[in-house]
């Protein structure tokens, strides 16, 4: 006890001296302030118009809000979750944009039945529910072949809401990449097989689709004539051209999945729209690992130029 006292004295009078010496009060101890999250991230529902129940994220930013939003759409076996959106969607709430990244309904690598043209009943399931949440102005960004929708979609449906278009990576006509990687006639007999189970009733029966450095998958006729038979409409090339909005196509030099030309053909096809700019990222893959700090720098620097 008597050695405590004396260490209480001693602090005391350590305490009473330093204020003499400085002219300072003595110390007092204040509650640590939490900084406040610059956006906030929650799961969420949306309902396409044929009943198709959809999981996406949103990040909303919880300050500065700006009227414009965007709508992240995936490519072929991803998912909301994959890749560079989630960076891309913090970096561009903490800016004042909200952002959804949407799964569409064939998402990840399972078996795929839908039709592609099914996809723009779940990119206006996005595009309301952004509508519902205040945002008036949409922001549409496709990666690999989700470039291939958000042009179907424009141009299917002439949103007037959509004010940008972001296309990363995109791969171009999906039979041409076929042939790209196989062979014309290789190509041409998946899509004469899918022709030939089409005609004989199956449409629904699954068939082995070899796609080269992404493995095989299980399609269904349907799916597979909807994204590169003769009835298809998923050609960027044609779809591209109804689009007047701004566009921003991006891509990665070391990209190995696109064919080298394509990002300069969809420049040159989009011949109505208001603005058209073709980025490069130095070094960057298909989807863009490594680089995703840049590519996000880049691209929201591109809408703060087009919309502020």
């Amino acid at each position: 006890m008597r050695w405590l006292c004396k260490c209480l004295s001693v602090f005391s009078a350590g305490m009473m001296l330093a204020s003499v010496s400085t002219g300072a009060a003595p110390p007092t101890l204040r509650a640590a302030r939490t900084p406040k999250a610059a956006y906030s991230v929650r799961q969420v529902e949306v309902t396409a118009r044929d009943g198709i129940a959809l999981d996406g994220v949103l990040y909303r930013p919880t300050a500065k809000h700006r009227p414009a939003a965007l709508l992240l759409v995936h490519g072929y076996g991803s998912s909301f979750y994959s890749g560079y959106f989630p960076q891309l969607a913090q970096a561009a709430a903490e800016q004042g944009y909200a952002s959804l990244a949407l799964n569409m309904r064939d998402h990840d690598t399972g078996p795929k039945v839908s039709a592609f043209t099914d996809n723009e009943s779940d990119i206006a399931a996005g595009a309301t529910y952004l509508h519902q949440l205040g945002h008036s102005r949409l922001v549409l960004l496709g990666q690999s072949m989700g470039t291939n929708r958000v042009l179907y979609y424009q141009a299917s449906t002439s949103d007037p809401s959509i004010v940008a278009t972001v296309l990363v990576a995109g791969p171009g006509n999906l039979f041409d990449w076929n042939a790209w990687q196989f062979g014309r006639k290789k190509a041409q007999t998946t899509v004469d097989e899918a022709l030939a189970m089409e005609a004989a009733g199956q449409e629904k029966q699954l068939m082995v689709v070899d796609l080269g450095p992404l493995g095989k998958a299980l399609y269904s006729p349907r799916y597979l004539l909807s994204l590169r038979g003769p009835n298809a409409q998923s050609d960027p090339y044609r779809n591209i051209q109804k689009v007047t909005d701004p566009i921003l196509i991006v891509r990665g030099t070391a990209d190995k999945l696109v064919e080298p030309g394509t990002a300069e053909r969809l420049r040159r096809a989009a011949e109505h729209s208001s603005r058209v700019d073709l980025i490069e990222v130095d070094g960057a893959d298909h989807g863009f690992k490594k680089q995703e700090g840049v590519l996000t720098l880049r691209i929201l620097s591109w809408l703060k130029e087009v919309v502020p």
